[in-house]
C-alpha cells in the first residue's frame, strides 16, 4: 500500500483541513494508513467496515454525519482484495456557505416611487432581457450581435432618453460614432 501513500498524502495536503484519507486492512479489519484531521481516528483503529458489503462496494459518493455533527461527503474504492481507501471530505462549510449566499442573495422589490425615472435601469433590464431570449453573453458579443442589440434598443425606443446614445455607448463598448452612424441608417429606412 505504500505505493498509494504519496498520492494520498498530496491530496490531503492539497485540500487540507477538508479532507481526510484513510486505507483499510479488510482482512485484519483496522486502518493500516490515515492522513487528516476529521475524524480523530488513527493507524491500528478498527476499521467498523461491514465485511459482508464489501463485494457490492461500488464508487458511490455518499454522506456521514462526524463525530461533531459536521456533514461529510465519502467515496470507498476497493484497491484489491485486502484493501480498502476512503476518502472524507467535510462539506459543511460550503453548507454554510449556500446559507450565506442565500441570505446575502435574497432582495426587496424596488421601491418603484424611488426608481419611476430610472431609464438606465430599465434600459439594462432591456438589454439582459434581450441578451437572455437570444441566448447571448454580453461579454461575448460579435459586432453583428452588438448591432442587433442596438436595433432592438432603438426599435424599443430607448435612444429617445436625453444622453441615452452615450450611455448605450459605453455600455456596449461601442464609439458613440458607431451608435449614431446605426441611429442614421435606421432613421433612413
Amino acid at each position: 500500500m505504500k505505493h498509494y501513500t504519496p498520492l494520498c498524502d498530496a491530496i490531503v495536503t492539497l485540500l487540507d483541513p477538508l479532507i481526510e484519507i484513510a486505507i483499510h486492512n479488510i482482512e485484519q479489519n483496522k486502518i493500516i494508513y490515515i492522513n487528516g484531521k476529521l475524524s480523530k481516528r488513527s493507524i491500528g483503529d478498527p476499521s467498523l467496515l461491514d465485511r459482508s458489503s464489501l463485494s457490492n462496494l461500488n464508487k458511490e459518493v455518499y454522506a456521514k454525519m462526524n463525530f461533531d455533527g459536521r456533514l461529510i461527503k465519502s467515496i470507498s474504492i476497493k484497491l484489491d482484495e485486502e484493501h480498502i481507501l476512503c476518502i472524507n471530505c467535510d462539506i459543511s462549510i460550503f453548507t454554510k456557505m449556500q446559507e450565506l449566499s442565500s441570505a446575502l442573495m435574497q432582495t426587496n422589490k424596488q421601491p418603484e416611487s424611488l426608481f419611476k425615472n430610472d431609464w438606465q435601469e430599465k434600459l439594462n433590464i432591456s438589454i439582459h432581457s434581450y441578451l437572455q431570449t437570444h441566448n447571448l453573453s454580453f461579454e461575448h458579443l460579435s459586432q453583428s450581435q452588438t448591432k442587433e442589440l442596438i436595433k432592438h434598443l432603438f426599435e424599443l425606443g430607448a435612444f429617445n432618453e436625453k444622453n441615452a446614445a452615450d450611455y448605450i455607448a459605453k455600455s456596449t463598448k461601442l464609439g458613440r460614432a458607431t451608435i449614431f452612424k446605426y441611429l442614421k441608417e435606421w432613421r433612413n429606412k
